[in-house]
């Protein structure tokens, strides 16, 4: 009679290292379901969902890396983003904000250095631990509006602090706009945030190559962070980077062989490109805003559009909702509806106009503010003062407009005719010749050269 065959026991001491390793992280990774324990249903982990994702970042990557999209900082962290996304899609949910805030700091050091990547780490961490320390809001607010006294200083190079150079300018891109987001939150917060989840709104990865990056909300990045399914927010972030790469690659094109300077503007055909591509160099915004998001995307964060064919706005206050959305939210939430509610007893008429005049003259002054922090100047010249001036007066016409026009039920589904389409098509053409003409004031360098262009181009 022969000897039955038993299976030996597995002791903790001779189970594979894999094994040993996934058990060190807390509840096993269940293979049926591929989640952790405790884990949502938004996190599972599906390799076959997830190669094809994988495959995908590493064509727009190597596209990026063929065409010298956007120079060594954007290959940087978009490669580093590339290496980071396995290991942070296998990590446990808890684990995945850390290793991401690591993975930013990865990216830091290899774009600007060890020494600028370490103080940004450190005066980043010292902000956020502001907001946490337990006194008064408005003390709190007041030790920041400290820090950032002391920084602009130093930025201005009237206080030596013997920082690396790129400190203040990088810094400022991660927090000059998130810094008051995340105050106005903590301020009508309902219960008290993790630091955490605020180190991880601060340290977004995307934003150590952009210097320009959207005013992202602290709620909305929150609300959206793995609350669907994972591979289909990665396969929207993938959209929204073919999307930003497309913007890309045609700002190239525009820029370096179909632009026109101002002293080759000779006449009306010649006035007309130059106003046209002068414009449509916004394409390189739009398109590093949509990288940016899209990126988020792939890590779990589920944001909005940043633009929506902000090109085939009909008017004025179409164009403010259709462009940059993230700063018109911005502005509504932190600047509009607070003088909205101080004036509530006001006719809506006098009450809407005085807000929208405040939100631009707000605007103005903070894309001054931006500029100081990023390129070490103020931007309070005639051509900005009068670009943001018109351009809210416009809207604020527009909005007067708006309310007092009925608008038809939604149940009402509208009749599309050929009169309707071709007045939608000459409102389109209107406004985009006004907000060309706009731009074309806002870059140039003083009001008599914006006069001298248009007398070349319409009296040749």
């Amino acid at each position: 009679m022969s000897t039955p065959l038993t299976r030996p026991q597995i002791t903790p001491r001779n189970r594979p290292p894999h094994r040993r390793f996934l058990e060190r992280l807390g509840p096993g990774l269940r293979s049926d379901q591929g989640l952790y324990g405790g884990e949502p249903e938004s996190c599972r982990r599906q390799l076959r969902e997830f190669l094809p994702i994988v495959a995908h970042l590493g064509l727009l990557v190597a596209v990026f890396q063929l065409f010298q999209v956007e120079g060594r900082g954007f290959l940087i962290t978009t490669g580093v983003a590339l290496a980071a996304l396995p290991v942070h899609y296998l990590l446990p949910l808890r684990w995945k904000q850390p290793f991401l805030i690591a993975a930013t700091m990865v990216g830091l050091g290899l774009t600007y250095g060890t020494a600028t990547a370490a103080a940004i780490a450190v005066l980043g961490t010292l902000l956020v631990g502001i907001c946490f320390v337990p006194v008064a809001w408005a003390a709190r607010a007041g030790m920041v509006a400290a820090f950032a006294l002391v920084a602009g200083l130093s930025r201005a190079g009237v206080l030596a602090l013997g920082l690396p150079e790129l400190v203040w300018p990088v810094l400022a891109s991660f927090c000059m706009f998130r810094m008051i987001v995340l105050l106005y939150e903590l301020k009508h917060a309902k219960k008290p945030e993790k630091a955490i989840d605020v180190l991880s709104y601060i340290f977004l990865l995307p934003n150590t190559c952009f210097p320009h990056f959207p005013v992202v909300d602290y709620r909305t990045l929150r609300r959206g962070y793995f609350t669907e399914d994972i591979h289909r927010v990665q396969r929207l972030g993938l959209q929204m980077m073919v999307t930003g790469t497309t913007h890309l690659l045609l700002y190239r094109i525009i820029d370096q062989r179909l632009r026109l300077t101002p002293d080759r503007v000779d006449g009306p055909a010649s006035l007309a490109a130059f106003l046209v591509f002068n414009y449509l160099l916004y394409l390189r915004v739009s398109g590093q805003f949509h990288i940016a998001c899209g990126l988020m995307h792939l890590f779990g964060y589920k944001l909005p559009e940043t633009h929506h064919h902000y090109l085939l706005a009909t008017g004025f206050t179409d164009y403010w909702r259709r462009i940059n959305i993230y700063w018109k939210d911005f502005m509504v939430r932190v600047v509009f509806n607070p003088v909205m509610f101080r004036l509530k007893t006001w006719p809506q008429p006098r009450a809407l106009a005085l807000a929208t005049a405040v939100v631009f003259v707000v605007t103005w002054l903070l894309h001054s503010y931006q500029s100081f922090w990023l390129r070490g100047h103020w931007t309070l010249t005639l051509p900005d003062t009068l670009f943001w001036g018109i351009l809210g007066a416009l809207v604020m016409i527009n909005i007067q407009s708006d309310a007092k026009r009925v608008r038809p039920s939604p149940r009402l589904r509208q009749v599309v005719t050929v009169r309707s389409e071709t007045i939608r098509a000459f409102k389109v053409l209107g406004t985009l010749t006004t907000l060309s003409l706009l731009w074309a004031l806002w870059s140039s360098p003083s009001v008599p050269a914006f006069l001298d262009l248009l007398r070349r181009g319409l009296m040749p």
